[in-house]
């Protein structure tokens, strides 16, 4: 058998099977068909792992190998299972992972790993941190409607991880300077409807946002609803019909 650290520098990588430590057991989660099901796998891996550090860091250093050997359901499957151990989120290079997934020219792989994380009740905690780690990464490549797209998924019914007050302000940004106010109002639409104040930089960035649309008589209507509900006041409802007319008349 093939030990971890040997791996760590053949190519193209490969996942190695171990029979008498407990990172067999994590391993042991990658050896069915790959047609497996992320609800069966998640199914199956019901038992904690404890791993060293060293096993983690075998494991953060061999996830950016799967990814430049093009390689990204075996390095998503590995993520999947090493949340068996419960692992600072460090230790397993997301960033690189993220930064690969986000480089494809579809969302098939981000997808196919927020999905596997949904059904392991092990990667629950994880869920939020990554799917900002993907909202951010997709703005950075100019791809808001892939941004947009994680927002719904995080706003489905079953979604274990309903976006906070962070994301929202995230992606109304990430939208106003991409230009894609639309988006941007209905995140804004989303965020009051859930009770959750938007702050005075992101009300200002929604204000000139508009005025450079030339919609003055929106800007300072929205503007003024928003404070209301920035200060505290009750007026969630009112800036919800604002935002609702407002989506419903857009015209490009």
């Amino acid at each position: 058998m093939m030990p971890l650290r040997r791996v760590l520098f053949f190519s193209p990588p490969t996942i190695p099977s171990f029979s008498s430590s407990p990172i067999s057991l994590l391993f042991s989660t990658l050896s069915s068909s790959s047609s497996d099901s992320p609800a069966a796998e998640a199914a199956a891996a019901t038992k904690h792992i404890d791993l060293t550090p060293e096993e983690l860091t075998r494991i953060g250093l061999l996830i950016p190998r799967l990814c430049s050997s093009d390689q990204l359901p075996t390095a998503i499957r590995l993520v999947d299972a090493s949340f068996l151990a419960n692992p600072p989120l460090e230790s397993l290079s997301l960033r690189i992972l993220i930064d690969r997934l986000t480089s494809e020219p579809d969302m098939t792989q981000s997808m196919a790993l927020l999905t596997r994380l949904k059904h392991n009740k092990f990667a629950l905690y994880s869920l939020r941190p990554i799917t900002t780690l993907l909202i951010s990464s997709y703005f950075k490549k100019r791809r808001p409607k892939e941004a947009f797209k994680v927002f719904n998924w995080m706003s489905r019914s079953d979604s274990p991880c309903a976006p906070q007050a962070a994301a929202h302000a995230l992606l109304v940004h990430g939208f106003c300077r991409n230009g894609f106010l639309l988006e941007a109002l209905k995140v804004l639409r989303a965020m009051v409807a859930a009770d959750m104040a938007p702050k005075a930089d992101l009300r200002s960035r929604i204000y000139r946002a508009l005025l450079r649309e030339a919609r003055i008589g929106e800007a300072k209507e929205l503007d003024a609803a928003l404070r209301c509900v920035g200060d505290g006041g009750d007026g969630f409802g009112k800036v919800i019909d604002l935002l609702d007319r407002m989506i419903g008349n857009w015209v490009e």
